[in-house]
């Protein structure tokens, strides 16, 4: 054992970068030795350590989730925290995600395999066809999470039929000018460090995006301040945006939850478009788990060659969503909020993570 990878492990929340950056080959193997040890209380740490300093297809995390996902005597514990993983070994995991979406009898495993299937996958007709052969009906945790995974993943590589569908008005929630309390929304560059804590997230758990980070910023509301979210485009779509957005399905980027200073980042929401029929397209937000939290709509005549105005955009009715009173505009410099820039915090429980039976 090293002390390194003991230093980490015993860290509360979060891995200091540099301490990361400095691992060696032999820090590297200990981290895998710990993960592949399921009766070792450390193993899912190791895991963790390993999606950052070693990922990708050829790296320890890929070598420890893929054996601990394919032996057949390790617990469903184990095999939902490697499949929790595995997306930052990259697409040529999916294989073996695939392989466990279909057959898992355990819900919870095959939720976990889904939701690591919409990370990596990369909509080829092929790999479409596969998950819509193992896909169970919606209408249950797994049966959701699987219709949403199938809808981003097609999205995101510009496949029509997929498209989720358009709220209804009636679901929709707008602030009310007299309840409290309200917060401004504020916007700003982000900080080298930002970028430096954006670029340690291996691609596959960044959904396959390569972020803009010349364009990132950074949105602030909240009480002190303290609710931050990282906010960025893929480079393939801010380039020509808007009309980017007009050709055809999308996911255009990412927001990410930042952690108290300096411990890293996490995606929060997921941006999926698609054009409408009258020279717009639809913004609709989701979180990780397939829930819908906002919705927005660039009509047509607010649109044009070098820019798109979202001037209709809503929280949509689900517990702990906060209403927002709002504009965004995109261009190929990337996105800017404009409008009120208000937020004011919905009073309901968390949603509560579903039981998977």
């Amino acid at each position: 054992m090293t002390e390194a990878i003991d230093e980490m492990i015993g860290a509360v929340e979060g891995y200091d970068p540099a301490l990361l950056a400095a691992l060696d080959e032999d820090d590297k193997r200990d981290a895998f030795e710990r993960a592949v040890d399921l009766g070792n209380p450390q193993a899912a740490s190791a895991l963790a350590i390993l999606a950052r300093a070693d990922p990708g297809p050829e790296g320890f995390l890929a070598i420890a989730a893929g054996q601990i996902i394919a032996s057949e005597s390790s617990p469903a514990e184990a095999m939902v925290t490697a499949l929790s993983f595995a997306a930052a070994a990259g697409p040529t995991i999916f294989p073996i995600l695939v392989g466990v979406a279909g057959a898992a009898q355990d819900p919870l495993v095959a939720l976990a395999a889904w939701r690591s299937l919409q990370q990596i996958a990369k909509g080829e007709e092929a790999e479409m066809e596969e998950l819509q052969a193992i896909a169970p009906s919606p209408g249950d945790v797994v049966g959701n999470q699987a219709a949403f995974a199938i809808s981003l993943i097609a999205c995101r590589a510009g496949r029509a039929g997929f498209e989720p569908p358009v709220p209804g008005e009636d679901e929709f929630l707008a602030i009310e000018r007299d309840e409290e309390p309200l917060y401004a929304i504020a916007q700003e560059a982000a900080t080298e460090a930002d970028i430096e804590l954006l670029e340690q997230i291996p691609s596959g758990e960044r959904y396959l995006v390569v972020p803009v980070t010349s364009s990132a910023s950074v949105i602030t509301c909240g009480e002190n301040g303290e609710n931050q979210t990282l906010l960025c485009l893929d480079s393939d779509i801010q380039e020509f945006s808007p009309e980017t957005l007009l050709r055809g399905p999308a996911m255009p980027g990412l927001l990410l939850h930042k952690h108290r200073e300096g411990l890293g980042l996490s995606v929060r929401y997921l941006p999926i478009t698609w054009p409408d029929e009258e020279g717009g397209f639809h913004l609709a937000v989701y979180e990780p788990d397939g829930a819908q939290v906002y919705y927005g709509h660039a009509r047509g005549e607010e649109v044009n060659e070098s820019e798109a105005n979202v001037g209709v955009f809503f929280a949509l009715n689900q517990p702990g969503v906060e209403r927002l009173a709002l504009n965004l505009s995109i261009s190929s410099s990337g996105v800017t909020l404009t409008g009120e820039l208000l937020a004011a915090s919905e009073i309901a429980t968390d949603r509560l993570e579903p039981e998977a039976n």
